[in-house]
């Protein structure tokens, strides 16, 4: 009898490719953003059951607990993101998300980091979706907040 040793990586790719989804992230964002937080708070129950045990989808889910977290306290004066969204102007929203969208795939960043930075890429396309939305003379059809096939294939992979 052999006893494969079990280690993170063999351990992740044993059970495949497995992606966070979708469908309840966009919920969650939706419901953070309307303030619902018991409904965000089922969404995200969703969201961890459904996802792997990769390091890569623990630093998602974190940074998705973490976002909820900070519009929850009511305390804001010291957070980073309410303090640079209190505007909301299209520039901010635009160079954080491009900011975040480049961190999710720099290679140099640790697998953790890299799905948590996704998350908040996402969730900055969401926030640049509904500003757009808003704005029917800039009408060109927003993107769905999607997980990067390649990044998260490619992550599931180390």
């Amino acid at each position: 009898m052999s006893q494969q040793k079990k280690t993170k990586s063999n351990d992740a790719d044993n059970r495949g490719p497995k992606m966070i989804p979708q469908i309840p992230v966009n919920k969650f964002l939706e419901h953070v953003e309307a303030r619902a937080w018991t409904d965000a708070e089922k969404e995200l129950d969703v969201i961890r059951q459904k996802s792997d045990n990769s390091q890569w989808s623990r630093g998602y889910v974190k940074a998705l607990e973490g976002l909820m977290l900070t519009y929850r306290n009511n305390d804001d004066k010291y957070i980073f993101l309410p303090k640079i969204l209190a505007n909301r102007t299209e520039d901010a929203i635009s160079n954080l998300k491009k900011e975040f969208s480049e961190f999710a795939t720099n290679e140099l960043h640790g697998e953790y980091d890299r799905g948590y930075f996704k998350a908040l890429d996402d969730y900055f396309t969401l926030l640049a979706n509904m500003k757009n939305q808003r704005t029917p003379a800039d009408a060109t059809t927003p993107q769905q907040a999607t997980l990067d096939q390649s990044t998260a294939s490619r992550d599931q992979g180390e």
